[in-house]
């Protein structure tokens, strides 16, 4: 579990301290009347994301569709998530959904053109985060990602093994993970997690024969945004190799 909300010791005032009796009372009161941000698993840590754009915006010379879906990982108690940057491409308007149903309207702060991952902000509060693995993906261990067939449908999880731990994808200058889970139409952008619920890595690709996904390792997004779960101050970073929010490195505008 997360630390609360600074409001939380706001609520605790000088007589709490008086007793243990009041200091238990005063933490129940807290923890009632606080929301807490919590580590979730999988299907609580997902958001779907639909996004509007103008016609004829293209990504690596792929046409991109004027209303288009994906969907993204919570990484961090600040509200943060990750996604396939050609998911919110040129978005003129991004909207976030979580696996309760609440919408968010949510901003582009990092875009990373070359790995095809993006950072969102979201204009509210999220009530859940992923765990971001530090270890590297290991070929043969099992993985899961979120899908969700129909808007009105519950999420589930969809398990696999992972074929390749540094898959080679055309155009992406870094390894992938391999993950051996076919995928559909809305899962870009989505997260592949371990057998624990931890987040290992980012869907980027689906593969257009197969339909396999492909996921750019979370260390990889972890490293070229300097961001991981937990870490203070992200909002207000500047992003990698000096480029700043809406910029990547070969395209001067992406929202």
């Amino acid at each position: 579990m997360a630390p609360c909300s600074r409001r939380a010791r706001l609520l605790l005032p000088q007589a709490c301290t008086s007793s243990p009796f009041s200091v238990a009372l005063c933490i129940l009161v807290a923890l009632i009347f606080t929301p807490c941000l919590a580590i979730a698993g999988p299907v609580q840590a997902s958001v779907w994301i639909d996004v509007s754009r103008e016609d004829g915006v293209k990504f690596d010379g792929y046409h991109l569709s004027r209303k288009a879906e994906g969907m993204g990982v919570v990484t961090t108690a600040s509200r943060e998530i990750v996604t396939a940057a050609h998911v919110v491409w040129q978005a003129d308007a991004i909207t976030i959904t979580d696996a309760k149903g609440a919408k968010f309207r949510a901003r582009v702060l990092c875009i990373d053109k070359t790995v095809d991952v993006a950072l969102l902000r979201v204009d509210g509060r999220l009530e859940n985060f992923a765990t971001i693995r530090a270890r590297p993906a290991v070929m043969g261990e099992p993985v899961g990602v979120v899908e969700r067939s129909q808007s009105d449908e519950p999420p589930r999880i969809v398990s696999g093994v992972i074929g390749a731990a540094r898959w080679t994808s055309h155009g992406v200058p870094v390894p992938l993970i391999f993950s051996g889970i076919k995928g559909a139409k809305g899962m870009s952008g989505g997260g592949l997690f371990d057998a624990t619920g931890e987040l290992l890595g980012i869907v980027i690709r689906i593969d257009s024969s197969v339909g396999y996904l492909s996921a750019v390792p979370i260390t990889e997004l972890c490293t070229r945004f300097s961001r991981c779960a937990g870490k203070d101050g992200v909002a207000g970073r500047q992003c990698p190799h000096g480029r700043r929010r809406g910029t990547s490195p070969d395209q001067g505008r992406s929202n």
